[in-house]
């Protein structure tokens, strides 16, 4: 065979795997279209200005500690927030009292989309803020003024509420925005929020009267995000051991897709935290906490006098925001039957895939042809 014919045969050899390599994308299952998914991620119109200014006005109330003033007043704007975006708002009034301690009161805040569908997808984020700031070095007795945890979840849920709203009648799910209390008064390096307290006591309460807010014979509840600490600079976000792995797969390759990696790593740091999520994982629902590593991170103000709006960054509630409403219209768009329930694609794309190989080829049939004209080279010489 002379050198052009074999250049010729090479170049057919890689045309042929080329095509099998995209035929392949396109029709095994729980692959996504990656011309469909990027054209809807150019659409995303989550708007991180408007989350910025949820969180100003949270702190403007002041401390939302169970008990207080700015805590009701807190309550009844994002009860307020929420009728102007959602079909159906719910209020869950709940009394905490512990042990020889003062009874509160506290507030589960419910806003849902599209109430006639049955499967159901859940954004939680808590709104209350601690009352102690056991980290900090001088006001450890302070309370903290909250702005990423649980100023930041709630602004990027209102937000969220309001662009799903927008286009509600294209989603194929009921949409719950869950605004929970009494998260953060735990016990923590020896000091409660309040005394007695535990964490995430507003979840509890939730999960336990869950039938309450929905028809269990008829509705499904196909899976609860939780974000918390989303909003704070250098964001990163781990796994939490209870994540489901399809769900955290699914979100995780949205963002990278998006073009996110740092912040939704390969390999992201694995830690076990008790979180608004506990109490729906322990029912049996995929639950996913989008949290970051507040111990050991890079956002090295938590639980002190410095969560501030100093140490938010736009940028990040803006990367959360855009990922979940990315996921929402990858998975629950009307009439595509696309799952992320087993979905193992990989946050790589086909066509960056398509290029690595077809590169690998190239420099293999390089290789070929050199050594084939070396050979001629020889031949003639001899």
């Amino acid at each position: 065979m002379n050198l052009k014919k074999t250049v010729s045969f090479c170049f057919l050899i890689i045309m042929l795997l080329t095509s099998l390599l995209i035929i392949n994308n396109i029709l095994t299952p729980n692959r996504r279209n990656e011309f469909t998914t990027s054209a809807t991620r150019f659409n995303l119109i989550f708007n991180e200005y408007y989350a910025y200014n949820h969180i100003v006005s949270q702190l403007n109330f002041g401390y939302r500690v169970p008990g207080t003033s700015a805590h009701d007043n807190c309550s009844e704007w994002i009860e307020n927030q929420l009728i102007s975006i959602s079909d159906t708002v719910l209020v869950q009034n709940f009394t905490i009292q512990k042990e020889n301690q003062s009874s509160y009161e506290c507030q589960n805040i419910l806003g849902k989309l599209n109430t006639e569908k049955a499967n159901i997808v859940i954004f939680g984020a808590h709104w209350d803020s601690r009352n102690v700031a056991e980290k900090d070095v001088n006001n450890r007795t302070q309370p903290i003024p909250g702005a990423n945890d649980g100023g930041s979840g709630v602004g990027v849920l209102i937000e969220l509420a309001r662009i799903l709203s927008l286009y509600k009648d294209s989603l194929d799910c009921q949409v719950w925005f869950l605004l929970i209390d009494a998260e953060d008064q735990g016990q923590s390096r020896g000091m409660y929020g309040l005394e007695g307290w535990g964490w995430a006591e507003g979840s509890k309460e939730f999960v336990n009267n869950i039938d309450s807010f929905y028809v269990s014979s008829a509705e499904d509840i196909e899976c609860f995000i939780l974000l918390d600490m989303v909003g704070g600079t250098d964001l990163q976000f781990i796994k939490e051991y209870r994540s489901d792995e399809d769900l955290h797969q699914a979100i995780f390759n949205e963002g990278r897709k998006i073009g996110y990696n740092i912040v939704f790593p390969l390999n992201p740091k694995r830690m076990t935290i008790l979180d608004d999520h506990v109490a729906f994982a322990n029912e049996g629902i995929a639950v996913i906490d989008l949290i970051i590593d507040f111990s050991g991170g890079n956002w090295t103000y938590h639980h002190t006098s410095s969560d501030d709006l100093n140490n938010i960054d736009q940028e990040s509630l803006g990367i959360t925001g855009r990922t979940v409403e990315s996921f929402i219209k990858i998975y629950y768009t009307l009439g595509d039957n696309t799952t992320w329930r087993g979905d193992k694609t990989t946050s790589v794309s086909s066509s960056f895939l398509i290029s690595i190989f077809t590169l690998y080829i190239v420099l293999i049939v390089i290789t070929a042809i050199r050594r084939i004209g070396r050979t001629q080279i020889n031949k003639k010489k001899n």
